[in-house]
């Protein structure tokens, strides 16, 4: 048992270090991460270890929740100072006479 839960951990952070790197979703499946990543886990580690893939892909949610968690809002843009239009307007008046 002390094998299966050390490759679990090896299979857990190899696939936490994947999904951020590549910015994988979590609803992908196998065959789609194998063909993203370019060197993904096997699937006999993911048997050996999980049992299946959505349970390898719940492990990386348990282990690194940042890394499926969505990203923070943009800051919201800071309102034009409408003195400072003003203050335009004037020097361009002043320069035309």
């Amino acid at each position: 048992m002390a094998s299966r839960n050390r490759l679990r951990q090896e299979v857990t952070k190899t696939l936490v270090e994947q999904f951020k790197d590549w910015g994988l979703p979590r609803d992908i499946d196998y065959k789609s991460y194998c063909s993203i990543v370019d060197k993904p886990v096997t699937g006999r580690a993911i048997q050996k270890s999980y049992y299946n893939w959505k349970i390898a892909v719940r492990s990386v949610e348990l282990a690194a929740p940042a890394v499926f968690a969505p990203p923070p809002p943009p800051p919201p843009a800071p309102e034009p100072d409408p003195l400072e239009s003003l203050s335009k307007a004037s020097v361009e008046s002043d320069e035309d006479e």
